[in-house]
């Protein structure tokens, strides 16, 4: 090319520079997905956050915590940007938003609040500085400020979204699609350990009020409800996988702490995980078209997501596919998704379909055993141990039940005792041994002998 042509070509192209500069700014070609993750703080969420961050192809804009969950504010965001800090990512924005729901009390237990507030007292270093503003606040600036639109991934309560919403109606132009992990449709609440209600799930009801607001708005939205968790419950493989691969990158390294310190509990699913996984990839999940309302005001029915023909068109996700969930979750948080440890399968099931319970496993029951109860009814399914002493006869059990007695009878001494919702897959550790019997329990009047000491019958 010639030195004049050079000169010219150069010439024009500032040209079109310096024109750019003076107008629109210019269209972003990075291709990658424009993320804001409101979040409560748990776990669970502290790994769908982690998950976003390994993802080369997304930007997370901001981190707003929601103070209506689990962790608590300011611990919720001062632990989010501690973690930023920890394992070196990028410098994200964090805001914490209020510590009521918009009505009412709705609050998760204390030990489970306490346990969130530490991170489970896994090593942090000092949190960066926090934005100004609250939640709201920051959820809004990062709309209107992304020169694009957003993926929203709404993990915890829906406290901020709804004040940001509601001040400002038009930030719902700008998210592309909402990833709700919420509700429960087709399956049984989780919430029925804190107050007499089977049908919520949890982010719904702590503020159900927040919920039906965002609902109202129209903005889109695809819910990842209990229907699809329930088929990725925690289990011992997830301890084995990031202990087996816990110096591939700091964020293994940080989930390996945290798992150290924390025990595997029991009725623990993968909640928020799949919902950050499905905003990447909707094809881990079964979607369906449905009209949902959300309840308010009814404590037994507080936050439920009810099928409702003049409701709010949701896409829902149904069912899991757990193997494209773990190459997924496990590719991003350990570097690899075959972590190379053999496949966990479960000491004892114990299956409920609503009429007949199943037991598969040894009988007695050994001193320490992991369980896994498939709820498969309608019912609210309970998992009991216990002894019965020497010479108590079938007879005396029969008349107990059909006494209708909820005190515990003298001949019975009870060993522990786990609930599981309709449609659950909870799993959970448990302590056996010699003379131990398990029962599946639904009401006073329908219990199944399932394994363990057998009664004579007289």
């Amino acid at each position: 090319m010639h030195l004049g042509k050079a000169l010219l070509l150069a010439a024009l192209l500032l040209s079109a520079v310096a024109a750019c500069s003076d107008s629109e700014p210019a269209a972003d070609t990075s291709g990658k997905t424009l993320v804001i993750v409101d979040s409560d703080g748990a776990f669970d969420d502290i790994k769908a956050i982690l998950y976003l961050l390994e993802q080369p192809d997304v930007e997370i804009l901001a981190l707003t915590m929601s103070g209506t969950g689990i962790a608590r504010c300011p611990a919720a965001a001062e632990n989010a940007a501690a973690l930023l800090e920890r394992i070196g990512a990028p410098d994200i924005p964090v805001a914490c938003g209020r510590t009521q729901p918009l009505e009412g009390d709705n609050e998760a237990l204390p030990i489970w609040r306490d346990s969130a507030d530490t991170l489970g007292n896994v090593e942090l270093p000092a949190p960066r500085a926090l934005a100004d503003g609250d939640a709201a606040d920051l959820l809004t600036e990062a709309l209107e400020d992304a020169d694009r639109n957003v993926t929203l991934v709404a993990l915890g309560p829906l406290t901020n979204v709804a004040e940001a919403l509601e001040e400002t109606p038009d930030l719902m132009d700008k998210v592309d699609m909402m990833y709700l992990m919420g509700g429960a449709v087709d399956v049984g609440g989780n919430v029925f350990m804190i107050e007499p209600n089977e049908v919520a799930e949890f982010n719904i009801w702590a503020d159900p009020t927040a919920a039906a607001i965002v609902f109202d708005t129209g903005v889109p939205i695809t819910l990842i409800p209990l229907d699809a968790t329930n088929e990725l419950p925690v289990t011992p493989y997830l301890y084995e996988a990031v202990a087996a691969h816990r110096d591939a990158s700091p964020t293994a390294t940080f989930v390996a702490d945290y798992l150290d310190v924390s025990p595997l509990l029991g009725g623990l699913y993968h909640w928020d995980e799949l919902a950050a996984i499905v905003a990447i990839d909707e094809t881990v999940v079964t979607i369906e078209d449905r009209k949902l309302a959300i309840a308010t005001g009814t404590q037994s029915q507080e936050g439920a997501t009810i099928d409702d023909p003049n409701g709010r068109p949701v896409r829902v996700a149904v069912a899991a596919d757990r193997a494209a969930f773990e190459s997924h979750f496990y590719g991003a948080i350990i570097g690899t998704a075959n972590p190379g440890i053999e496949a966990w399968e479960p000491d004892v099931v114990l299956t409920w379909d609503g009429a007949t319970c199943t037991y598969e496993g040894p009988d007695p029951l050994p001193d320490q055993f992991f369980i896994r109860l498939d709820n498969n009814s309608d019912d609210l399914l309970a998992f009991v141990t216990g002894a019965y002493d020497a010479g108590t006869t079938r007879a005396e059990f029969d008349a107990f039940l059909a006494s209708g007695e909820q005190a515990q009878p003298d001949w019975w001494m009870a060993g522990g005792q786990i609930a599981a919702p309709p449609g659950a897959r909870d799993v959970w550790p448990m302590r056996g041994g010699d003379g131990l019997t398990a029962l599946c329990f639904i009401d006073p009047t329908r219990v199944w002998e399932v394994a363990g000491v057998r009664l004579p019958d007289q």
